[in-house]
């Protein structure tokens, strides 16, 4: 009678080495923390900001590896917008480049290596934001010339102007 092979997890090689300290992403010359590397468990939700408003969060981890193959550090990314643009899963390559916050990356955009595809979150364009706040400057003018003259009265009228219409 033989005996089977042991399975892998039967030959323990002793205590795995002491971890050294966690590798921080790199800094690019305008202050972007870059990282690149294998993402794990990304999550989509979505937050609820009053009755019609809601942002779209992606959040997942960027597990960096050296050049022999072990793993240096987990990086928390965090993508917010009202939508997102490109598609990103469990597994996939990326590099990000974005601002550290309480340890996370935030981040606006990055490159999907495995794919190739650009992944961005969309926001409001500026060309919008620019019509909405001339919109609200123009309501407020308004409004405070509307102050003015219920409070220091209205024009002066030229001599002989009907003045009941």
């Amino acid at each position: 009678m033989t005996t089977p092979p042991p399975f892998p997890y039967d030959r323990h090689p002793g205590p795995p080495p002491p971890p050294g300290p966690p590798a921080r992403p790199r800094t690019a010359r305008n202050g972007n923390a870059v990282v690149e590397g294998v993402v794990r468990g990304a999550q989509l939700r979505t937050e609820y900001r009053g009755e019609h408003a809601s942002e779209v969060i992606w959040t997942f981890r960027v597990e960096r590896y050296d050049t022999v193959g072990n793993l240096l550090s987990l990086v928390p990314v965090e993508m917010r917008g009202l939508t997102f643009e490109g598609s990103l899963a469990d597994g996939d390559w990326v590099r990000a480049r974005g601002r550290m916050k309480s340890g996370t990356l935030r981040v606006t955009r990055l490159e999907n290596l495995t794919t190739g595809a650009a992944v961005r979150a969309k926001g409001v364009s500026r060309p919008a934001l620019v019509v909405a706040y001339l919109f609200m400057a123009a309501i407020a003018a308004f409004v405070a010339w509307g102050f003015y003259t219920s409070f220091f009265g209205g024009p002066d009228l030229p001599p002989g102007f009907p003045s009941d219409w």
